[in-house]
């Protein structure tokens, strides 16, 4: 990796780009001096208008901009460095950083900050090879960075994972990159681009949270993997702010607070991938419909407060998967409403379609069974601890028996069409024979 930067100071760009003043030509010490109050600190009024996303608080900032300062103290050259080239569009934000002589590049993408969109994009990342999102960030370092060699990558959680994607796509281009809680890829990703991604693995290193439940997301890429302290527990176990604050680093700026990976997320790694599994049998369009519900799910979580999640985060989310299974099983009554015509002599019912739809139901309650078996074992895992066993055990118990029934009543609609498919079959066969045919 290019020896300009730490990985303190790689994590701090990464905090920076959710600031839009991230995205100023000024060097960043004198972006974040601006923001001082009359005495020479960061307050939360000082820092108020710089509008931080990713869901940064005013107390973020501050802390921050605190770090950055420090670091700044220690080296001056990286407080000299500034955007020689940026990208503000829609769900994608990339700053490049450079020094004075404009060399030393360094690319920063930001997180999702949260939304819907990027966190559909998020599991879209599951089945489709590239992603809308992703081929922004592959143009931006390709083209507006074309001038530049020995580029550096970086970023949290999708900025994470847009770092390791552009790595792959631009290794010529690319030294070193340094995901933070950056999720993996889907399967077809890593097939469609095996030899590349083998060349660009031992140039990713993947530092996560111990506890971080969006870098364990589909499968990794990263030729070192790192965990890291952190107190912070839900939504605060993805921070970037809590990443920076929890840790310790040694003179050379790398990370000395290392530790095992969460037993918990380890469980939850291997649930996720028992869902990126389960999706393999549904066509595209009810695989995008999962990754909407997912997304608007997620997306809600990291932003709704604790006491409203019932009404603004579970209702909305439940409610976008009833519909997306409504529409599946009008689907379904369609073909029925169509097989309930009267068999004639020009027998037109396709029993195969009705057949496939059979099929496909069969194969979601094999994926959902496996999915409950993880979520079985995970229960198992929760009961260890007595707030766990109070909160967690019951509300993992309530999803069990929620999925057993919804695999019962899927398994029940296997079975009707299968048979409506032997009936209509049959009576096609006792048609044509009557007929002579």
């Amino acid at each position: 990796m290019n020896e300009g930067y730490t990985q303190q100071e790689l994590l701090l760009l990464s905090n920076f780009v959710y600031i839009p003043a991230c995205l100023s030509d000024r060097p960043i010490k004198d972006v974040i001096d601006s923001y001082r109050d009359a005495s020479g600190n960061f307050t939360e009024e000082s820092v108020a208008s710089a509008a931080a996303g990713g869901g940064m608080s005013c107390a973020d900032v501050c802390t921050v901009f605190d770090e950055m300062d420090k670091v700044i103290k220690k080296d001056p050259g990286f407080g000299e460095i500034s955007a020689s080239r940026r990208l503000e569009a829609e769900d994608v934000r990339a700053v490049c950083y450079t020094d004075k002589k404009d060399e030393n590049p360094v690319v920063v993408f930001r997180g999702t900050g949260g939304t819907k969109e990027a966190w559909t994009d998020n599991f879209e990342g599951a089945y489709l090879e590239d992603t809308r999102i992703q081929h922004i960030a592959d143009e931006f370092v390709k083209n507006e960075c074309a001038i530049y060699d020995e580029v550096v990558v970086t970023g949290h959680s999708k900025g994470g994972n847009l770092a390791q994607y552009v790595t792959v796509k631009e290794n010529a281009k690319v030294s070193g990159c340094l995901s933070f809680d950056g999720q993996g890829f889907g399967d077809d990703f890593i097939r469609s681009n095996s030899d590349d991604v083998a060349k660009a693995s031992p140039k990713i290193c993947s530092v996560c949270a111990y506890n971080d439940f969006v870098g364990i997301l589909l499968t990794s890429i990263a030729g070192r993997c790192i965990y890291v302290a952190n107190e912070a527990s839900l939504s605060g176990a993805h921070s970037s702010v809590t990443l920076l604050t929890n840790n310790t680093f040694d003179e050379d700026g790398n990370f000395i607070s290392i530790r095992p990976q969460s037993a918990i997320c380890a469980q939850l790694d291997r649930i996720t991938d028992g869902i990126t599994d389960a999706l393999d049998p549904f066509p595209v369009t009810d695989k995008k419909a999962m990754s909407t519900v997912a997304g608007l799910g997620i997306s809600s979580a990291l932003t709704t407060p604790k006491e409203n999640l019932a009404e603004q985060c579970l209702a909305p989310t439940l409610g976008a998967a009833a519909a997306e299974l409504e529409k599946r099983f009008v689907a379904v009554k369609c073909l029925l409403k169509e097989a309930d015509t009267p068999v004639t002599g020009s027998v037109s019912i396709d029993t195969a379609l009705l057949e496939k739809a059979a099929k496909e139901i069969s194969s979601s309650v094999t994926g959902i069974k496996r999915v409950l078996s993880e979520v079985d074992m995970l229960r198992q895992d929760l009961a260890v601890t007595i707030s766990s066993k109070i909160c967690g055990e019951r509300a993992l118990q309530e999803a069990v028996e929620d999925l057993e029934a919804i695999c019962e009543r899927m398994d029940r609609y296997a079975q009707t069409l299968a048979g409506v498919c032997r009936c209509y079959t049959n009576s096609e066969s006792r048609a044509l024979s009557l007929m002579g045919i």
